[in-house]
């Protein structure tokens, strides 16, 4: 075998959460990739890489989702971390990146998709990750906002920070969250309709709760649209857009979610 295909190998052999003892396809794997030696035979060492491949990504996974254990349980959310990887394997060397695909898959992915409170769980715990290794961004330049022409702000686009993120939920998992990793034992949040930012602040992760059309708003923005465009589309929701948004721009850049305002 050439080097790609004994790569390949050992990557699905030590991807099974069955001992390479009990898998024949696994057993002659472990023939033509390991040794052994006068301690271990070639299906004892292919083994450990197994046993290790699971227990990181499942203690990396258990950290990154402390919620979702919380809900499940230790030994169900184990279950869940080997679906997880089984159906989603790691697509990078970094075990930061295992997480990335979680909120889909509980989304998607019976019987946890019939619990939202779970995929809500694990949006917010991935936005808290990407916010905490989001690049930087310097502040808004208050001299931008005096040179742009008051006929002009409809054609602005904003650029907000690298780790600002817009969350749709249905359960307030972001208080849930908190309460759990501060060793709390919450009750289980009601379900309700709950829009939520969170983002990077002085090198703490925040959260805030979002009125309706504000994230209408902020969606619309973040996806390239200009701000008079995205201002209609917000007032089909609140028709008081136009005499809240000064209120709200000011509160975003306090908490510096604006980086920069272009005008096309």
């Amino acid at each position: 075998m050439g080097l790609a295909e004994i790569q390949e190998q050992f990557a699905k052999t030590v991807q099974k959460n069955v001992a390479v003892v009990d898998d024949p396809k696994s057993f002659r794997v472990a023939q033509t990739l390991a040794t052994g030696n006068a301690r271990m035979t070639p299906v004892d060492q292919l083994d450990v890489y197994r046993e290790q491949f699971f227990l990181r990504h499942i203690g990396s996974l258990r950290e990154d989702f402390p919620t979702l254990e919380r809900l499940l349980g230790a030994k169900k959310f184990e279950a869940l971390c080997v679906a997880y990887l089984k159906a989603m394997p790691p697509a990078s060397f970094a075990l930061r990146d295992a997480s990335d695909r979680m909120a889909d898959f509980v989304a998607s992915t019976a019987p946890y998709s019939e619990d939202r409170l779970l995929a809500d769980c694990a949006k917010v715990e991935w936005a808290f990750i990407e916010a905490f290794d989001a690049a930087d961004a310097p502040p808004l330049d208050p001299s931008t906002i005096a040179s742009i022409d008051e006929d002009a702000w409809d054609r602005a686009r904003l650029v907000f920070h690298p780790s600002l993120r817009f969350l749709d939920l249905g359960h307030a998992a972001q208080v849930f969250r908190s309460a759990v990793r501060n060793g709390e034992t919450p009750a289980r949040p009601e379900a309700k309709p709950i829009h939520v930012a969170t983002f990077r602040s002085t090198g703490s992760l925040r959260w805030v709760e979002v009125e309706p059309a504000a994230f209408a708003l902020l969606t619309a923005l973040s996806n390239g649209a200009m701000l008079g465009v995205a201002g209609e589309e917000a007032a089909k929701i609140d028709a008081d857009v136009g005499e809240k948004i000064g209120g709200w721009f000011q509160m975003w850049s306090a908490n510096g979610w604006i980086s920069r305002v272009i005008v096309d």
